[in-house]
């Protein structure tokens, strides 16, 4: 393995001289094609990604892996200006001045302040017995490893808003239940990931729909279709979005069935012998997992916490003081309950607000009164960042003083856990700066990676291929560049009236043209190790990001194959959707049955295991 990553760094470094020898050539001596290819925003601005990810999973080592990556494209935007010798001190500069301005942009700085604010919440929660008294109610509905993986899976449909929230809400609830019952972190996150964005994504309300919208409207104007309701072409994609659909319906055949296969596998018989790998990739027993956490905290912390168990010390003073378990899960469940009704108010006030102060008289008419279609609008157009950090802060300041006026803590144990829970997301806001920090690198501000992988795959195109080809190529862009958003921003307008061209009038053509580039996108941010919901599901599941992202898209990319085999590629014939969808539908159930093998609900420990 050492031989081999010192291969890895030494192919790192060969590609750095070839870029910075390409970098120099002119059309003197070559073709105007060669210089463009081979220049720094040509065939090497997928370079940073690509040695990111690929060292990622040769050291399993994310943070220097981003770094790397991130080191790599500033070298390669400082031979845009520079001379090779002269790029080594530029690319340094630019990297730091990355990072400050991946911190410093406004939505960026809302993620870090609403994930903060969401992790003090749970400390809070966590110390209050809230969340272990929710997790016990729960627990009566998820008695083993069906069940419990079905409850984490319905409970994506009730945070339907927004796919930030929903991972950081259902990953402290049901974690604790999940790994009891003998499920694999690995499995979690893949359950919290797979019902964030791909429900997100399809939701008439929530974060997402007013940049879909967006960029659909953009696409349409393009193609002279201003007839055509951008808001109406976006609910008629929801049956054509075919990736979406089928992962809802793979992450409950795989909970419903247990079968499972790949590194999923693997990991599932490992939880049922009772072990769990930690975030940092450490495989630990399950009954370890929580000893870890106390052991971790600072000496005094730990002295408030010698009454402990599992879940906090307010817990268990409670039930020596005989309070029922209603009691204490309201702690727990008023202030979630809080937080998503101010994260509603929130999302529509701040759109509202926007709407109120542009120059759009017809939004503006339809937000000033109070309708579903007010409220639509102005989801669309808030703020998601600001709002979600907002709720969350609102939600803690419930659960703080919850806490201290009915005595369960001092004031000072309530700022001290609430400290801990945003402290416990350090390694989530470096990776996230990280992955910020090189989809900047590789951006449209910078080596514009997007536009070259885009022009390299969209040559021309037989009508009957063009939404399969348009999915493959959002799924390549986004996987590559980490944002979803950004694909759709720079593949809609394209689509859109390309479609319209190949054939004019074929309404249904368009529509599966258009939900090809909105899910072919969500895969990118389902699966991509440089994205932030990736990340977060990761951290919300307690397991390793690398474990995470292999393990899904052990599941993901079949999903993708068949997507297009039994979605993308049939409605390019013609195929109606209602055939294509119930097809895929079976086709996941062959997959399982043919290639997922049964997983035991419990293992002794001593057991052989065999894959």
């Amino acid at each position: 393995m050492k031989k081999i990553k010192t291969l890895a760094y030494c192919l790192i470094a060969l590609a750095l001289i070839v870029a910075a020898w390409t970098s120099t050539w002119t059309t003197t001596g070559h073709s105007r094609e060669m210089v463009e290819f081979f220049s720094p925003s040509g065939i090497f601005s997928i370079l940073p990604p690509v040695v990111a990810i690929a060292l990622a999973f040769m050291t399993k080592n994310v943070v220097v892996s981003l770094l790397v990556g991130v080191l790599t494209g500033s070298y390669l935007l400082a031979l845009q200006t520079c001379a090779p010798g002269a790029s080594i001190p530029v690319a340094f500069g630019f990297a730091t001045r990355h990072m400050r301005d991946a911190v410093a942009d406004p939505w960026n700085a809302g993620v870090l302040l609403q994930c903060g604010a969401i992790g003090g919440l749970v400390g809070l929660l966590t110390a209050s017995g809230g969340v272990r008294a929710i997790a016990q109610a729960l627990a009566k509905f998820a008695r083993g490893p069906i069940s419990s993986q079905v409850v984490a899976w319905l409970l994506g449909f009730f945070v339907f808003f927004d796919d930030y929230a929903n991972v950081q809400i259902r990953g402290p609830i049901m974690r604790p239940i999940t790994d009891y019952n003998g499920v694999s972190r690995e499995k979690f996150a893949f359950i919290l990931d797979s019902s964030a964005a791909p429900i997100a994504g399809i939701a008439l309300i929530s974060t997402w729909i007013g940049t879909e919208v967006s960029y659909i409207s953009a696409g349409l104007a393009d193609a002279g279709l201003e007839n055509i309701s951008p808001y109406s072409l976006f609910v008629e994609s929801i049956p054509y979005r075919f990736y979406n659909l089928l992962t809802l319906g793979f992450v409950l055949l795989t909970a419903l069935t247990l079968r499972e296969f790949g590194g999923m596998r693997k990991a599932e018989l490992l939880a049922r012998q009772g072990y769990l790998r930690e975030i940092d990739s450490k495989l630990i027993r399950r009954e370890d997992a929580e000893k870890i956490a106390i052991e971790e905290k600072p000496t005094e912390e730990r002295a408030i916490e010698e009454e402990a168990e599992e879940f906090g010390d307010a817990s268990q003073r409670e039930r020596r003081h005989g309070a029922s378990l209603w009691t204490t899960s309201l702690y727990a469940a008023i202030p979630l309950l809080a937080l998503v009704l101010a994260a509603f108010v929130c999302f529509y006030t701040s759109g509202r607000a926007k709407i109120l102060s542009g120059d759009d008289a017809e939004k503006i008419a339809i937000a000033q009164s109070f309708s579903f279609a007010s409220v639509r609008a102005c989801f669309g157009s808030a703020d998601a960042s600001i709002a979600i950090f907002q709720a969350a802060v609102l939600g803690g300041i419930v659960a703080f003083l919850m806490c201290v006026l009915s005595g369960k803590l001092t004031t000072a144990e309530a700022v001290r856990y609430w400290l801990n829970g945003v402290k416990s997301l350090a390694f989530t806001f470096v990776i996230l700066i990280l992955a910020w920090s090189l989809c900047s690198c590789i951006g449209k501000n910078g080596l514009g990676a997007a536009k070259f992988l885009v022009s390299a795959l969209s040559d021309a195109t037989p009508a009957f291929l063009l939404p399969t080809m348009i999915f493959v190529l959002a799924a390549i862009v986004s996987f590559a560049t980490g944002t979803s958003y950004g694909t759709m921003a720079i593949i809609t307008p394209l689509a859109i009236p390309f479609a319209n061209e190949l054939l004019p009038g074929d309404h249904a053509f368009l529509i599966a043209s258009t939900s090809a580039v909105l899910t072919g996108a969500i895969f990118g941010d389902h699966c991509s190790p440089i994205s932030d919901t990736t990340i977060l599901s990761s951290t919300s599941a307690r397991c390793g990001l690398l474990e995470h992202v292999s393990t899904q898209l052990t599941y993901a990319l079949p999903i993708a194959g068949v997507s297009i085999l039994c979605g993308f590629l049939p409605v390019g014939f013609g195929v109606a959707w209602q055939l294509a969808l119930p097809v895929g539908f079976a086709a996941l159930v062959a997959l399982l049955l043919i290639f997922g093998k049964k997983t035991p609900s419990k293992i002794s420990r001593d057991a052989t295991l065999e894959a």
